[in-house]
């Protein structure tokens, strides 16, 4: 009995100290100590639930997202003189506001959370300065992302738009329109903050309860899957060439058999890039190239059956190493686990580890086959 109760002991320590709490308005904390990381890593997240993107708002939440990242107005720079450091992107599925500080600077992280979530105070001037400065980021809009913008507006329509938006549209907001779409983007049903790094868990999880667990709550906007994604051809102004394959939750077989055979096929070629976002709803899983405009497509249908067993167990082991990433740094987890946990409470990375351990190379060779021309998403650039 006592050696048993030893083992027990010794099995709960070595499970990795993590905790996930859901306030009582909706908001999900998830805290995960990493003792060993040099760094804590502090990401607040808003599910995008109730502000899909649309063609008259479009861009709306990427000009939210550089406002609110400025806090009180030079929010970076404080972080910066303290050795820290703040990025901010906006996914089609969320918005993510990342805080990296040293080991003995949680409160810090936490008091810039604090000063986000504050109600936006702008002016027309200050937005039109914004957006100035964004026009800066879309001249250097990569020739990938237009390819992977372009495959999502192929196949899923106005739920697919990009959410870097357009200049045109976002020279339209207004302060009131983005103080009504900070509203509903941070209902507290929509917030996560997933902290990762060298912390004590239960100190941890109180301070981000304290940020975003007392903030009171709204009715919680239903989840609306991106269903129905057709194929088809596409033509865009960026250089290179992609085929997009339609796939569903991140955690199905389909959908790590898709990303697999993506990243075996991209392996090896010149300027190939592959592009996946875990999701709970539908999207795409892209392997393209910015090199040259043919190869990957011609790569893919040139596919014979002898080469599936070869690109299967290659495929996993990528498919499984692109997982891995994430889970090894402070920053990588607060990612992984938060963009998860804003989209679903349930949803963990280890389901889709889980289901690619179990991925036949019958299910493979299906998934693969959603690349052909007839099932897929391609794109040429112009």
């Amino acid at each position: 009995m006592l050696a048993l109760a030893l083992s027990v002991a010794l099995l709960h320590l070595e499970e990795p100290p993590r905790l996930r709490t859901i306030s009582r308005n909706g908001a999900a904390i998830l805290v995960e100590r990493m003792p060993d990381e040099p760094m804590i890593s502090v990401q607040l997240w808003a599910s995008a639930r109730s502000v899909p993107e649309t063609s008259k708002t479009h861009g709306w939440r990427h000009l939210l997202e550089h406002l609110i990242a400025r806090g009180k107005g030079d929010l970076d720079r404080r972080l910066e003189t303290n050795g820290s450091y703040l990025r901010a992107r906006t996914f089609r599925d969320a918005m993510q506001i990342e805080i990296n500080v040293g080991p003995r600077q949680l409160d810090l992280a936490i008091s810039a959370v604090t000063e986000i979530l504050r109600p936006l105070e702008t002016s027309q001037a200050q937005i039109e300065k914004e957006v100035d400065i964004m026009r800066q980021e879309f001249a250097t809009y990569e020739n990938s992302s237009r390819l992977n913008s372009a495959a999502w507006f192929q196949a899923y329509g106005e739920p697919g738009l990009d959410p870097f938006g357009k200049l045109e549209t976002i020279s339209q907001a207004t302060p009131d329109g983005l103080r009504d779409l900070q509203r509903k983007h941070f209902y507290p049903e929509n917030l996560v903050l997933s902290i990762a790094g060298p912390v004590d868990v239960k100190q941890a999880t109180a301070l981000a309860n304290a940020a975003i667990g007392m903030k009171q709550g709204a009715i919680r906007v239903p989840d609306k899957d991106r269903a129905g994604g057709k194929p088809g051809r596409v033509e865009t102004d960026g250089y290179g060439e992609g085929r997009a394959a339609l796939v569903g939750s991140f955690d199905r077989p389909q959908t790590v058999g898709a990303l697999a055979f993506a990243l075996s096929v991209g392996s090896g070629e010149e300027g190939a890039f592959v592009t996946y976002t875990p999701s709970i709803f539908g999207g795409l899983v892209i392997v393209g190239q910015t090199e040259k405009q043919s190869g990957i497509g011609l790569k893919i249908d040139g596919i014979g059956s002898n080469d599936w067993p070869h690109l299967f167990a290659l495929g996993k082991i990528l498919a499984r190493n692109w997982i891995g990433r994430y889970l090894t740094s402070a920053s990588g987890v607060a990612y992984f686990r938060g963009l998860l946990l804003c989209q679903s409470h349930a949803s963990r990375p280890e389901a889709m580890l889980q289901a690619l351990d179990r991925l036949t190379l019958a299910e493979f060779t299906e998934a693969g086959q959603s690349f052909s021309k007839e099932k897929a998403v391609t794109v040429v650039g112009s």
